[in-house]
């Protein structure tokens, strides 16, 4: 027998010899699809984008015509490109072609304008839209009436994605969710778990998880305890300090975070005394050492104040503005050059008045239940006395809303973009915004030139002169930039969280489970 008969001969017994019922448990084995199992704070509310579907589990399943990356940037979405015209009010989409829904219904120019003319009309990037144009199915055109140099911004948010028009009802209600996404939803048992499989027809590529079961768990050491017995590969890191200390050296389980784009921040009430004074409000941000504050209390859910944006706004922060500004006693001679003393107990006091105020701020987060104890401290090394008023979350939206409160210490909103015009004009900083913390004509006057203007260099200097007016005046001070957390099992990989906080699920169609080490 030669050497390659002799080698075939070999290679057949050694076949022969594999026991049938391990061959099939081999074969049964791989072709297991790979499942993720998440322990999530929240339900998934709807299935509809715009009836309160969980933003995180949107963009699973539903796609935009643009949308914002994992590092925080427009990327292309169901439209490959786009141009806008000289003026502003012209934008041409290039769409994607060969796209199809969960349900086989094609995507197409048409589809598209059933979603914009219809369920999404007058939402962000449809509201100065005086017409569309379809020149062909892959083309669609926007015709403005002014100008709107965020328009792929507003485009980008989850609740303009684009649903199949076979499930949308007559009054634009959905009977179904029904998108272009990675995934599609199978199953959904509110406050229990929702579930999704893998649409491997899906454009960008068939996802390595073939499912994802989100198991609903509120309580953040419920979650670490269905993570340590196996319950679950993966948990929501949000609100959830303890279970994060707890694993941070257990090498079964891996952190995985990124900064994300909201910050946590002191809103002054600068209608009520004290706080109506400008020295008052500065000695306040002088008196805390945010650095070590969250350094040491909060290491790995948020790093210290950098600017008035978090870093993942990158440019449009404006680089001279510095929000650790730690120096006790420059605090202290500031308060005293406005006629604040120091009484008996080192509560300072002028003209028979307490230096005091209260700070609201929810009772279940912990996070800022475990901030503000420290922030006391902090401010009666300087001599003012601060009252804690923790309360839970229903009471806190409608105080925030009334600005029934002295500061309050609350999350940055009306930023769903990458852009930051949306903040300044319909959150904060604008006499028409919702909140109104502080605004002048002159602030107006620059916010409604920054919705205007369409040269990226002149938005970044309007986005400076913004941030500079109103902390000049001091009407806010960040106190920590906010991290997108997920606690894992550490044989999880190639999972990245994206930037943007309602897009920490992006990348979960990537994700592989290796085998238990």
């Amino acid at each position: 027998m030669n050497k390659q008969k002799k080698l075939f001969f070999l290679l057949c017994l050694a076949v022969l010899a594999v026991p049938r019922g391990e061959c099939r448990a081999a074969k049964e084995q791989k072709a297991v699809p790979q499942e993720l199992v998440i322990g999530e704070q929240f339900d998934l509310g709807s299935f509809d984008p715009l009836k309160g579907m969980l933003d995180d589990t949107q963009i699973l399943v539903y796609n935009g015509l643009v949308e914002i990356d994992a590092d925080f940037q427009v990327s292309p979405g169901l439209a490959e490109h786009w141009e806008m015209s000289p003026d502003g009010r012209v934008w041409t989409f290039t769409l994607r072609q060969g796209v199809r829904f969960h349900d086989g219904s094609p995507w197409n120019a048409q589809t598209a304008l059933v979603n914009l003319e219809g369920r999404l009309k007058g939402y962000p990037g449809t509201g100065n839209v005086e017409r569309y144009e379809t020149p062909d199915d892959y083309t669609l055109i926007f015709h403005l009436s002014t100008p709107n140099p965020t328009l792929t911004s507003d485009l980008s948010r989850t609740s303009m994605s684009m649903v199949s028009p076979l499930a949308i009802n007559s009054d634009g209600s959905l009977k179904a969710g029904v998108g272009t996404g990675p995934y599609q939803l199978a199953s959904w048992k509110p406050d229990v778990e929702y579930r999704f499989e893998a649409n491997n027809d899906f454009w960008g590529g068939a996802p390595n998880l073939q499912k994802i079961t989100f198991k609903v768990i509120t309580d953040p050491q419920a979650r670490a305890l269905a993570l340590e017995t196996g319950e679950i590969d993966m948990m929501s890191g949000y609100q959830s300090l303890g279970a994060i200390k707890r694993f941070q050296n257990d090498r079964r389980f891996q952190l995985i975070l990124k900064t994300q784009n909201t910050s946590g921040a002191f809103f002054y009430n600068i209608q009520r005394p004290p706080l109506g004074s400008l020295a008052v409000r500065k000695a306040i941000g002088m008196a805390i050492d945010f650095n070590t504050l969250i350094g040491s209390l909060l290491p790995g859910l948020a790093s210290p104040p950098q600017g008035f944006f978090s870093p993942a706004y990158g440019e449009l922060n404006n680089p001279a503005i510095t929000m650790n500004t730690f120096n006790l006693e420059e605090a202290k001679a500031l308060l005293e050059t406005e006629g604040w003393l120091p009484g008996p107990d080192g509560i300072r006091r002028k003209e028979g008045r307490t230096l005091g105020f209260s700070l609201t701020y929810r009772a279940n987060n912990s996070e800022d239940a475990l901030l503000a104890p420290a922030i006391r401290d902090y401010l009666k090394a300087a001599g003012i006395d601060l009252r804690l008023n923790a309360v839970e979350e229903g009471a806190f939206g409608d105080i925030e809303d009334t600005k029934d409160y002295d500061v309050i210490l609350s999350g940055q909103s009306f930023i769903p973009t990458n852009d930051t015009t949306f903040n300044y004009a319909s959150g904060y900083w604008h006499s028409k915004s919702y909140y109104r913390i502080y605004v002048s004509p002159e602030l107006d006057a620059l916010i409604d030139a920054l919705s205007l203007t369409l040269d990226r260099a002149k938005r970044v200097e309007l986005n400076w002169s913004i941030q500079g007016l109103i902390m000049d005046n001091c009407p806010t001070q960040i106190v920590y930039h906010r991290n997108s957390i997920r606690l894992a099992k550490a044989n999880i990989a190639h999972f990245t969280i994206s930037s943007g906080c309602w897009h920490i699920n992006r990348l979960l169609k990537d994700t592989i489970i290796g085998p238990v080490q």
